[in-house]
């Protein structure tokens, strides 16, 4: 989902620090909280008693804890037992320093009621989902989060299928060996720019723009239920598990375009133009990463050159990207907006 809400938690009314533990947004969803089988989220909370250092806490390896610096959380649904929820790492942010929410300088300079703490998650596999025909639905879903003992209300959240996320330069990713994000990235790049890689594993720039024809890897989370069934909080297998949906695609050969969910003709029910992901499913030996993988058309249509290496020219008037890959899928949609190079 492009609906992020890092920046309604800088409009948040300050009363709400006032009410002990609240939930006050997630990344990745609408104003009510949607959440996905395997999805990585981040929630951010306020009034958490314990402060973690500056420095960001990330979980020590890839088998997920279900508690990181004395907080966990808790997955309730009606009928269920309750599911621990794995952590990947927690960071206190404040709102109060600027306009923009910023990383923690130091704990002792920032007031209490200016801390918001971003909590990322994997919500579990193992979430019971909403059938249509189940209005209203038969239990209620919610996290409940507990800080050292202390433990908030319950904050209600809607299940669904999928609620996909094209991963950016942004994002918390658990592991950097399978993405390489170490070559020379110019200021034309956009900041939280698409993470789409070639095949070897380099991230697609303005410098480095996907060829016509090539396969290329957009990083997604988000995208739900696989077959074999996935084990939350713990690393995908190999071979890999495939995503037991469906995604569908659709080119939009223009600059900077912004993702929108690709058309689907009411009379045959598919996509035009129809082109398949070559693979999707999830990255074995990560947790919680799918992978899309993508074939660029061999005929690319007359298109702005990125600007590479740009220094003097606006952001505004910067090409950034020339093709937005829209990716739907059954209850959301997202799109990568990454450079290929124009026909010569």
């Amino acid at each position: 989902m492009r609906r992020i809400f890092f920046f309604i938690i800088c409009a948040t009314p300050m009363s709400l620090f006032a009410q002990g533990i609240t939930l006050t947004g997630t990344t990745y969803s609408y104003p009510v909280v949607h959440v996905a089988p395997g999805q990585i989220t981040t929630l951010f909370v306020t009034g958490l008693k314990s402060v973690p250092s500056s420095q960001t806490v990330n979980a020590a390896g890839l088998l997920l804890p279900t508690m990181l610096a004395g907080v966990s959380v808790t997955l309730i649904q009606t009928g269920s037992q309750p599911a621990p929820v794995p952590l990947l790492s927690i960071q206190q942010i404040s709102v109060c320093s600027n306009s923009a929410a910023s990383p923690l300088p130091s704990p002792a300079a920032v007031p209490p009621d200016c801390l918001i703490t971003a909590i990322t998650v994997q919500i579990p596999f193992e979430l019971s989902l909403v059938r249509n025909s189940e209005i209203p639905p038969p239990y209620t879903t919610a996290l409940v989060v507990t800080d050292n003992g202390n433990v908030s209300r319950t904050f209600s959240v809607v299940p669904v299928t999928d609620n996909l996320h094209v991963m950016n330069t942004c994002d918390v990713f658990p592991s950097p060996k399978i993405i390489q994000v170490l070559q020379p990235i110019t200021s034309s790049n956009p900041p939280c720019a698409s993470l789409v890689s070639h095949g070897n594993g380099d991230l697609i720039t303005a410098d480095d723009p996907a060829q016509p024809g090539e396969e290329i890897v957009i990083w997604a989370y988000g995208l739900g239920q696989t077959a074999p069934a996935s084990t939350t909080g713990q690393t995908s297998p190999l071979p890999a598990a495939t995503l037991s949906s469906f995604l569908y695609l659709q080119f939009d050969f223009r600059v900077n375009a912004t993702p929108s969910r690709p058309y689907i003709n009411p009379l045959i029910m598919a996509a035009i133009p129809t082109p398949a992901p070559i693979f999707v499913g999830l990255t074995p030996g990560q947790v919680g990463l799918y992978q899309i993988n993508v074939r660029i058309p061999d005929l690319i249509p007359a298109v702005g050159t990125c600007t590479s290496g740009a220094t003097i020219i606006s952001p505004y008037n910067m090409i950034q990207s020339n093709l937005t890959i829209d990716i739907g899928a059954p209850a959301s949609f997202d799109g990568a907006a990454i450079c290929v190079q124009p026909p010569q």
